[in-house]
């Protein structure tokens, strides 16, 4: 059996990030210690969020965000429970919102912008 454990978060200032994750995906510091090299190794998740995001600083971070989303890429896909709440609530944290909630055929979908300029695409399927 293959599992992936881990997906690698770009950002351009770590404490920034963890408080990102922590108030608006809820997710919590699973791991913070040094690697081998003496690099600071962070990652958070949750029992439900599926994978642990190692988040890493990198100095090019908003030079790629900026690529991707000129070309349109989402970074991220979420599926919470409510589209309309969990919107309010990136709302209430002031990031920006590039789609407010729509309905559409799969379901509801919105996308918002994180502090580093990823896009995450909000989705509540309607067969869930």
């Amino acid at each position: 059996m293959l599992k992936m454990t881990h997906a690698i978060y770009l950002v351009s200032d770590v404490d920034i990030a963890q408080q990102f994750l922590g108030s608006v995906l809820g997710l919590l510091v699973t791991t913070d210690e040094l690697t081998v090299t003496g690099e600071r190794f962070l990652t958070m998740g949750s029992e439900s969020f599926g994978v642990e995001l190692q988040i890493v600083e990198f100095a090019a971070q908003a030079e790629i965000a900026t690529l991707k989303r000129s070309a349109g890429v989402v970074d991220f896909i979420l599926q919470p429970a409510d589209v309309v709440a969990f919107m309010a609530l990136v709302e209430n944290a002031g990031l920006t919102i590039h789609r407010k909630p729509i309905e559409t055929e799969y379901g509801i979908t919105a996308i918002f912008e994180d502090p580093f300029g990823n896009l995450w695409d909000v989705v509540q399927r309607a067969d869930s």
